[in-house]
Parts: structure tokens; sequence; C-alpha cells
């Protein structure tokens, strides 16, 4: 074979690759690398937020069940917040362990907590949505602010971050919460999770927001009963945050907050509990309005035929040197594209950083969501729609 030469094959493939290249390069540039340049760009005056004896009152809201280890370790970081005029609602979500002895004893310790109980023998309808409507209900601030019982803020600030966004025409603040890195599935899953939490606020600065996550969400009372709550998806067992974001969102009323100070933290514990997290998604991404989820699954896609495509290239014509370079240079020129942005937005966020593993986790994230979309529409769906 001549080292120069390309046959249709050759040219066929390499045209894919580089069309595959191009919409890679677009997304990092023009979407993921959004939140930073924001950040980058943004000052103090900018934000103009309130000086901190005008800060709102804000209610922090949380469901809990069987969390008596997650609320002994972490609620005691969001009851002594720094900040002046909060409360912190837990409703305890038919809990069988030791969750209501340990809020008893919280209790007395921290004037700002409330509790409230949902009954285990409540059926038909979603706990968690039941729960935080009750805890919405109790609430006595206008600003709602969630997060859940395994979530703990990295910053004794983090409610007066999120707050301070509120002004007349703000209604929704989206923030960040990160997933620590400790294994194997623990960093793919944190991965994954950066990359989703780059999307939603990449969206948001561009006045297009599609979805948040209830690990770090605030957005007002007056907006959740004027939208009659999670009424439209009762017959979902979950879509509480993104769904109710999808549909209350728009150009002029949701702001984003990713300050170090305003991030939390979780982690993920078991494949399982990652496959359960990312089922809940796929379903409930069948219910957003616009067109977003179609657009990243082009992403998603472009990046599995990208890696395709390279590795039969790479197979097919190792020895040709003008279709393997080509190659190599497209490849080697995402790979730096790739990792500046997303280093550089994981130091933002507070995310550990990604060596070499960068590769492995490009290669084979869309590969466990193309398995988790295959399984949400088939099997997993039954699992998380009333009958």
């Amino acid at each position: 074979m001549d080292i120069f030469s390309i046959d249709t094959i050759g040219l066929v493939l390499g045209g894919c690759l580089v069309v595959c290249f191009f919409i890679q390069i677009f997304y990092y540039l023009f979407f993921y690398a959004k939140p930073l340049f924001y950040q980058n760009k943004l000052s103090k005056n900018e934000i103009a937020k309130q000086t901190i004896d005008s800060y709102p009152g804000v209610s922090v809201i949380i469901t809990a069940k069987n969390e008596s280890k997650n609320l002994t370790e972490f609620l005691p970081s969001i009851l002594s917040q720094d900040y002046k005029n909060f409360e912190v609602i837990i409703i305890n979500d038919g809990s069988t362990d030791e969750s209501e002895d340990i809020l008893g004893e919280l209790e007395q310790k921290y004037s700002n907590l409330y509790k409230t109980y949902i009954p285990a023998s409540a059926k038909g309808v979603s706990h968690k949505k039941l729960a935080l409507t009750v805890g919405i209900k109790a609430a006595k601030h206008d600003i709602l602010l969630f997060t859940e019982a395994n979530n703990e803020p990295v910053s004794k600030d983090w409610i007066k971050s999120m707050a301070g966004n509120f002004n007349k025409e703000t209604e929704i603040v989206l923030g960040f919460s990160k997933l620590n890195n400790f294994g194997f599935v623990s960093k793919l899953a944190g991965f994954d999770n950066l990359l989703c939490g780059l999307k939603y606020l990449s969206r948001a600065i561009v006045k297009r927001p599609y979805m948040g996550v209830g690990n770090n969400l605030a957005y007002r009372k007056e907006l959740f009963f004027s939208k009659k709550g999670f009424s439209k998806w009762l017959n979902l067992q979950f879509g509480e945050d993104d769904l109710f974001v999808n549909e209350s969102a728009n150009s002029t009323n949701t702001r984003i907050e990713i300050s170090k100070q305003s991030i939390t933290q979780t982690n993920i514990e078991s494949f399982k509990i990652w496959k359960d997290i990312k089922i809940c998604r796929e379903v409930t991404q069948d219910y957003y309005k616009g067109s977003e989820v179609g657009m990243w699954r082009i992403e998603s896609g472009s990046r599995f035929l990208f890696w395709g495509l390279t590795i039969a290239i790479g197979i097919l014509y190792w020895d040709n040197l003008l279709i393997s370079g080509i190659t190599a240079i497209l490849f080697i020129t995402k790979f730096v594209v790739q990792y500046l942005i997303i280093n550089k937005s994981a130091k933002m966020l507070l995310v550990k950083p990604y060596g070499i593993s960068l590769l492995l986790f490009d290669f084979i994230q869309p590969v466990f969501n193309f398995y988790f979309y295959l399984y949400g529409v088939s099997k997993g769906k039954n699992d998380y729609i009333w009958r």
C-alpha cells in the first residue's frame, strides 16, 4: 500500500472523523467552556448582590428517608451556616431508622431546625414530591433552597452565595453539586456529573435554562404555587427538580451561582446508586420541553463515533502516513482542548482534575449513557412511573 494514498473507504472514514472532530470542538468551545468564561469575566459589580443585612429570609428544605447517618454527619454544617435569617425544614419521609431521634436531639441544639413527617403508608404518589410539598407549605420564607440529606455545603457561605442572586426578576437560581472522587465508579460518575453541570449551567448563561438538580437549587415559594407545584408529574416517582426547572425557568427569571462558596458535595458509593440516578434522569428527560436533550445527545453520539472512527482508522490504516497522521493530529488536538476546558472547569467547581484518565472516561462515559438510555426506555421506565 502507498503510504500516502487513500482509498474510498479511507476517504469516507476520514471525512466522518473530521465532521465528528469539528462537532466536538464546537461543543467544548461554545458550550462546555461557557461557565468557565462566564466566571472568569464575572466581577462583584456585575452580580450586584445585596448587602448582608438586606439578604432575604431563606427556608432550606431537605427530605430524609432512613438518613440517620447522613443527618448526623452533614446537617450541622447546614444549621450552622453564616446567614442571618434562615430556617431548615427536614421532612422525615417514613424513616424506620433513628432519624426521628437524631432530629429531636438536633432540634434541642438548633432553634432554626423544624421537622415534619410523611407516613410510610402514603401510597399512589411520589413520596419525594409529597414530602417536598409539605415542606414548602410549612416554609415561612419566600426563598426556598433545596439540597439532599447526603449533601454537604463546602462553605459556611452556601446560603449567602445562593440567596444573594435573588432580585425582583430572579425566581430560580441554579447551583452546582460535585461528586467526590474516591474510586473508579465515583470518578466516572463524577466526570459524568461535571459534564451534566456544565451543560445546564451553560444553557442558563445564554438564557436557555432547561434543568437543575435538587442537590443545589433555589426558587421562590410563590413560583412553586403559581405553577401548581408538581401536579403535572405526579405519575413520576422523581423529576421534582429537573422537570420543575424545565417547566418554570425562562430567559429572564433564572440565574446561576458557581462561586466556590456555593457548591455542595456528596459521594457515590456504588454503581447501583449511580445507575438509579441516571435512569431517573433518563425517564424524566422524556418530559422536557424544547430540544436541549436532543442537542446533547448529538454531542454524546459524535464523541462515541469519534472514538470508534479513530480506532477503526488506526487498525485499517496504521501503515498509511497521511491518514494516520491526520487522525493523530485530530485526536491530540481534541484531547488538548478537552483537557484544558475540563480541568479548568473542574478546578473552578472544586472537582479533582483529570490526568490521562480523562481519555478513559471520555471513551466509556457515552457507552454507559447509551446503556442507561436503553435501560430507561425499556425495563427501567416502568420502575419509575406509577401505574
